[in-house]
């Protein structure tokens, strides 16, 4: 790896870790001191600190997409990886700092937060309702509205867990493979094709 990008590397580690605990409010001065780098190292690999903080958001949905993309043609297969992926990172310290970062930001920054979220969550939401349509074409699921069925999974993925997390109560035992079946099942069952 050269210099140039290692150094980028650092920058944006250092951003996510500082976004994530000090939300928008983490300076360029804090993001260059962590990675170790010279304040033009910083504006050499980013516009500003409103297009990393878009780019650090994206990157925290990154993980997200890829039980989608590697659709292995059996749709229970896929929405419980899927589920499985999105449960960890939603559910993980990171993830629910992740979220109140977006949404500690959405008054003050609303141009930057509605872009952040469209280019990670909203991207990704976009994916899973591609698949569930064509889930919906093949006979696999009853014909609805593809958005309204990938906007519903979602909300049963994190829903209530999340905002026990993110008030910092915390959630009841639970086994999470039997969890994210349930989840699963609960959903095809909902949306199952009518006889």
């Amino acid at each position: 790896m050269n210099m140039s990008a290692n150094n980028r590397d650092r920058l944006f580690s250092a951003a996510v870790e500082l976004f994530l605990e000090h939300g928008y409010d983490a300076s360029v001065d804090m993001i260059i001191s962590r990675a170790g780098v010279a304040r033009q190292t910083f504006y050499n690999h980013f516009q500003n600190k409103e297009s990393l903080f878009v780019e650090v958001m994206r990157d925290c949905m990154c993980d997200l997409l890829v039980p989608l993309t590697e659709n292995s043609g059996d749709l229970y297969a896929t929405l419980k990886k899927f589920a499985t992926a999105y449960r960890q990172r939603a559910l993980c310290p990171a993830g629910v700092s992740g979220y109140r970062t977006m949404v500690g930001q959405a008054q003050r920054f609303p141009d930057l937060t509605r872009e952040a979220f469209e280019s990670g969550i909203g991207h990704m939401v976009n994916i899973l309702a591609q698949l569930l349509g064509k889930a919906m074409e093949r006979g696999e699921l009853r014909k609805v509205e593809p958005m309204f069925a990938a906007e519903m999974l979602m909300s049963m993925l994190a829903g209530l867990e999340r905002s026990r997390l993110l008030m910092g109560a915390v959630n009841p035992p639970y086994d999470e493979t039997a969890r994210v079946e349930s989840i699963v099942d609960g959903f095809l069952r909902m949306f199952a094709p009518h006889d």
